[in-house]
């Protein structure tokens, strides 16, 4: 859930999307490329990776699209880079440049502190054009752990004559694959005791940024027999490559003995499992720090639990093996588990056991049938139990001494982790101003922004965010307050503020008009498919008004939907209470979504007309 969203729901004011450009009927083209790739896979597991371009570069904006970065590491190296820049008309040699003329940099990742991860790259220039540009790029991995995906079109607006991949490898080592949106063709060989399979595509239409990531042309690849280090495996199911994980983190949760006997001493009076689940998970987030690490087969392998004891910090590994640990020491079994983590992740390919992860959470099996209890050990404030946008709604491979299998993490898609209930007294004054006061108690999903809001902002950070995300103009917050905390797993949040909105009404010389005040359900508000909102106003309106359509209350009542909206006068007290459960179903594609949301929010919406005595005229 979006940050701004909780500030959008706060102020009540949603700003309306800004409505797509224009776009030409011909994509214009910066770049034409020709590429040949080959890749190559050894007895030892090695692998040799060629890859031949050409581009024709059209424009100063095609220049960009043939910048060549080439990456290394303890695992690949690279062997050569050849690349020269011609004149396509004269036919003469503009500038060569090999892997020693190229700068050489480290490629720092936002959550790695300490890696190997460094590449050489090349931006060529131009102020002629067209130009030609040839790079010619060998490397070497020792490891064929993780095949890169093959991806024909790499730019937009980049025409693309013709790609070819070709992979070779040993039978008994074996590859796998998943085709998708190729239009070309594909092809097998035997050369050299080795099975090669090549595909071919040509002239690819042209993409522009307005390209869905579900429509691009691309080959995933993985191997079935692969080695990393003296660490050999094999990925014919999920379990495989589970096994492999096991394999590589074996021994390494011994725990010092003074520790083993601190851990027992914390939960000696305590039965339940969850209980001592939570004290040792709020240990650790109180006594270890989070320190990212990836060096070599480090980013797969585990650091030993008693070095994360030692030094009082890990990586995303480390700290899960630490927990993973701790709890085996006071009888309770857990599986480290790995996830595509990020809010934005690209989805597991379910049908093709593969390296597709790039974090590691905690699995705990309850008894009884309870549902596990998951951790993100990197993590110094979620709750047991709670995984937040990070990891939540996703396939993970969980690891256990049989090997393991997929699954999925929580959804938190129930109306219980959606919850938000907003209580609202504003007062108008005869000007047309008013003053507010607000309390908001929120739950789930939608306090994971406030707790993070709590714990990384200090307290002008917060009160700059809640006045400068406010989509209502004229609102200015006096005072604000905001508490966080949790009831087992589930967040909550409670907010309250007063603040003052410049002509919250308008007026006419005989009617006053209250436009629509309540917020419009967003898509980022049904993120999880599922709202539970309930939103009472208190409006003090000025002498001498009267409602004009003070019984036109609203019900929508359908499938997984239920809406009310309903407003009472009592004296100059008008009362609005607006209702909102939404339970949607999963399979809804996105545009079907913001049809539902266009329909909703048009129908749910309210204007209040009042007319003004004529004894009396109160604005002026």
């Amino acid at each position: 859930m979006l940050i701004l969203f909780v500030a959008s729901y706060l102020f009540f004011g949603f700003q309306a999307p800004i409505d797509s450009l224009p776009k030409e009927d011909t994509a214009p083209i910066y770049s034409i490329l020709t590429e040949n790739q080959r890749i190559e896979i050894s007895d030892s597991y090695e692998v040799v990776h060629k890859i031949q371009r050409n581009f024709t570069i059209l424009s100063s904006e095609g220049l960009a699209h043939a910048f060549t970065s080439v990456f290394y590491d303890k695992l690949n190296k690279i062997e050569s880079i050849e690349i020269e820049i011609t004149d396509p008309i004269s036919g003469k040699t503009i500038e060569k440049a090999k892997t020693k003329d190229m700068t050489d940099a480290a490629i720092y990742s936002s959550s790695s502190i300490f890696d190997d991860n460094r590449h050489k790259y090349f931006e060529v220039k131009s102020s002629k054009f067209p130009v030609q540009v040839t790079v010619n790029i060998e490397t070497k991995s020792s490891s064929n752990f993780q095949l890169m995906d093959w991806v024909p079109v790499h730019r937009y607006n980049q025409k693309v004559s013709k790609s070819t991949l070709t992979v070779a490898y040993p039978e008994h080592i074996g590859l796998r694959y998943k085709a998708i949106n190729l239009l070309g063709e594909k092809s097998e060989n035997i050369m050299d005791n080795k099975l090669e399979m090549t595909w071919v595509e040509t002239n690819l239409p042209v993409q522009t940024p307005d390209l869905k990531k579900e429509d691009d042309h691309k080959l995933l690849l993985a191997p079935v027999g692969f080695a990393m280090g003296d660490y050999v495996g094999k990925m014919e199911d999920w379990s495989g490559l589970a096994a492999w994980q096991n394999q590589l983190n074996s021994g390494r949760n011994v725990l010092p003995e003074h520790f083993v006997t601190e851990i027992k001493g914390m939960v000696a009076n305590v039965e339940s499992n969850y209980e001592k689940i939570q004290i040792l998970y709020e240990y650790l987030q109180k006594n270890y720090r989070y320190v990212s690490i990836q060096l070599g087969i480090g980013g797969w392998q585990t650091m030993p639990a008693a070095d994360v004891v030692k030094y009082a910090y890990g990586d995303c590994k480390g700290l899960t093996n630490l927990m993973k640990s701790m709890l085996e020491v006071v009888g309770i079994a857990s599986n480290y588990t790995l996830v595509q983590a990020g809010k934005n992740a690209r989805k597991i390919e379910t049908d093709l056991p593969s390296n597709q992860f790039n974090h590691v959470i905690l699995q705990v099996p309850m008894e009884d049938g309870k549902s596990p209890v998951w951790l993100e050990c990197t993590s110094n404030s979620l709750p047991a139990g709670f995984l937040g946008d990070f990891t939540k709604n996703r396939y993970v491979l969980v690891t256990n001494e049989h090997g393991g299998y997929l699954t999925k993490t929580p959804a938190y898609n129930s109306l219980e982790w959606n919850a938000v209930h907003s209580n609202n007294e504003i007062k108008i004054d005869s000007q047309g101003n008013a003053t507010i006061a607000t309390k908001i108690k929120v739950q789930g999903n939608f306090a994971e922004d406030l707790h993070n809001i709590k714990n990384y902002f200090d307290t002008r950070q917060q009160r700059d965010f809640f006045n400068s995300n406010s989509t209502v103009s004229g609102l200015i917050i006096k005072e604000y307050e905001l508490q966080v905390g949790h009831e087992d797993s589930l967040l909550k949040a409670d907010v309250s503020y007063n603040g003052f909105i410049q002509k919250f009404v308008q007026n006419t010389a005989k009617r006053t008009i209250l436009k629509p005040f309540l917020g419009k359900i967003t898509s980022e508000m049904l993120e999880n498919n599922s709202l539970n909102q309930l939103d009472e106003y208190l409006i003090e309106l000025p002498e001498g008004l009267h409602l004009e359509n003070a019984n036109e209350d609203f019900i929508i009542r359908e499938k997984g939907v239920e809406i009310s909206l309903k407003t009472v006068l009592d004296g100059k007290i008008l009362l609005v209470s607006r209702e909102i459960k939404i339970i949607l179903d999963e399979e809804m594609t996105e545009d079907e979504k913001s049809e539902f949301l266009k329909r909703i929010n048009a129908s749910s919406q309210k204007t209040y007309y009042f007319t003004k005595s004529i004894s009396e005229n109160i604005y002026e």
